[in-house]
């Protein structure tokens, strides 16, 4: 189950979250053979998107996944990172990018992301900037994160490129972000979604109704929690550090469900 990028790439639809590796607001050290190890092990097995952020570890996360790709081709792969609060006023946005780049040691981003629509800081600012970076060929693809609708379709009226993506929470417990409303105007403007926290932190995996589901099929809950959210045509960037995890995470898209699977999986919202 492989899908192809507005620029071309092919990508596996199960992502590589890196939330928490080498801190989450701040740095943290001590764990950075075992996210190496990881997102090596994840790319070995056919994973290649690769999700960070500027603020991920006070931008440690990136010289992690630097060190992860250090030596392995950067054409078989789909990076994609977000600009925090900080880098988005005027002027801001390159040098927050080239900051980026220098962490992971690659000469482009296959996605730059707002990280969120923020009332107080001028997200609006920074579209111009992206469309120049895009033009620069320091950027592929433009996307936003925690975008409504509303916001979505002002991104588009600001930039000259194609939003490629709106990065929502979205799993079988919190469904609030990605409305009907929200899955029609993205299909319409060829707009990807793209879930995080699909396993609500490990809440969903513990409810009772998903575990039966799992033993039926002979899968784990997880595997039924990550087939679900493809089933609606989205990707997720789940975080594993463990082997099982990631194969796990891998064997979900060998996970069919059928329609009393999804009527039943319905009722856990």
């Amino acid at each position: 189950m492989i899908s192809k990028t507005v620029s071309g790439k092919e990508v596996f639809p199960i992502g590589i979250g890196t939330w928490g590796m080498g801190g989450t607001w701040e740095k943290v050290t001590g764990n950075e053979s075992d996210s190496i190890k990881a997102i090596r092990y994840s790319i070995s097995q056919g994973q290649n998107l690769i999700d960070s952020g500027e603020v991920y570890g006070a931008g440690y996360t990136d010289e992690i996944i630097g060190r992860a790709i250090e030596g392995l081709s950067r054409d078989d792969l789909y990076i994609t990172d977000k600009i925090w609060e900080t880098s988005v006023g005027n002027g801001k946005v390159r040098p927050a990018v080239e900051a980026m780049l220098a962490k992971l040691g690659t000469d482009y981003l296959d996605m730059l992301y707002i990280h969120k629509p923020w009332t107080d800081w001028p997200w609006r600012d920074s579209v111009a900037q992206i469309d120049e970076l895009i033009d620069a060929g320091l950027v592929r693809e433009f996307g936003v994160s925690n975008f409504n609708v509303a916001q979505l379709k002002e991104a588009i009226e600001l930039s000259r490129h194609p939003i490629a993506a709106n990065q929502l929470q979205y799993n079988l417990s919190y469904t609030d972000e990605v409305s009907e409303e929200m899955k029609a105007f993205c299909l319409k403007n060829d707009i990807e979604i793209i879930a995080y926290r699909p396993f609500a932190k490990g809440v969903i995996i513990e409810n009772q109704h998903l575990k039966k589901i799992a033993k039926d099929k002979q899968v784990t809950p997880a595997q039924v929690a990550l087939a679900w959210v493809l089933t609606q045509g989205f990707k997720a960037i789940p975080m594993a550090l463990e082997e099982q995890y990631i194969d796990d995470n891998i064997q979900s898209v060998n996970v069919d469900l059928s329609a009393s699977d999804l009527i039943a999986l319905a009722k856990i919202n």
